[in-house]
């Protein structure tokens, strides 16, 4: 009885822990979609394993002194021992807030896209491994974008499929529900324009066509799909609403409730 008692104690405290990360903004995307446009084709070299730039989930959350960007994949992995525990992912994610409408241009490596009208980003977040995640925020048409690195980290999360990008909240707005986000798949080059593999030939460059955008966070299906997307160049951002919480309440309450039940009975002996 002693023993059960301390598990379901334990079990009550690392859920109130869990709790404290708020989730604002949980979107899946669909598997198997990390081919671009259609015709993109992963680095033939044995290190680019399946499934490495195949984005499955993007959630927000925040606790009291970060704000947390998690982008789920089918694959991980850390081949030259990067600090962050990821060494492939090149990821991009433009924000729209909707107070300060900005640039309406998406730029990646040698390449440029648009956003969508009325929709430009005023928050720029690049994720990449050795150091190398910034924040950028813009503040106006007359003024280019305040970048930031202090404050902005990336790692890859236990689960080992999870890349968390962390910003301190002192460096950009409350996330809102009336936030679109633009998240951009690639695969990252410490030598290339904007650390963004480029296609080319050789076993280490991106095969086939297109835009080398692996995966971009978007229904499979209707009219602003992936594919469509990428081969007109322009981009839709994506809206999230808030999930529900009210199983981390209800399960609390229950343990909570079945806790104090057994506490009472071992008190009395029974």
């Amino acid at each position: 009885m002693r023993r059960l008692v301390w598990v379901l104690l334990a079990v009550l405290l690392l859920g109130g822990q869990a709790a404290a990360e708020e989730i604002l903004v949980q979107i899946r995307d669909p598997r198997g979609d990390d081919r671009g446009a259609g015709g993109l084709v992963y680095p033939s070299h044995e290190v680019f394993v399946p499934g490495l730039f195949d984005l499955l989930k993007f959630q927000v959350s925040v606790d009291q002194q970060f704000v947390f960007f998690d982008f789920q994949f089918a694959a991980l992995t850390n081949p030259f021992r990067a600090p962050e525990g990821y060494f492939h992912q090149r990821l991009e994610l433009y924000i729209t807030t909707g107070v300060n409408p900005g640039p309406g241009e998406i730029q990646v490596g040698r390449h440029r896209l648009q956003t969508s009208p009325a929709a430009g980003w005023d928050l720029r977040l690049s994720a990449a491994p050795f150091g190398e995640s910034k924040l950028y925020v813009w503040r106006g048409s007359d003024q280019e974008p305040e970048v930031y690195s202090r404050g902005v980290t990336s790692l890859a999360l236990s689960d080992g499929k999870t890349v968390r990008l962390q910003v301190d909240k002192t460096l950009m707005p409350d996330p809102s529900s009336a936030w679109g986000y633009y998240v951009l798949v690639g695969a990252f080059d410490g030598l290339a324009q904007d650390l963004w593999r480029d296609a080319g030939q050789g076993p280490w460059q991106v095969g086939g066509e297109g835009v080398p955008i692996f995966d971009l966070l978007a229904p499979r299906f209707g009219s602003g799909n992936q594919k469509t997307q990428l081969s007109r160049g322009v981009l839709v951002p994506v809206y999230g609403g808030k999930p529900a919480h009210w199983y981390w309440l209800g399960g609390g309450a229950a343990v909570a409730a079945v806790l104090c039940f057994l506490l009472w009975r071992w008190l009395r002996g029974t």
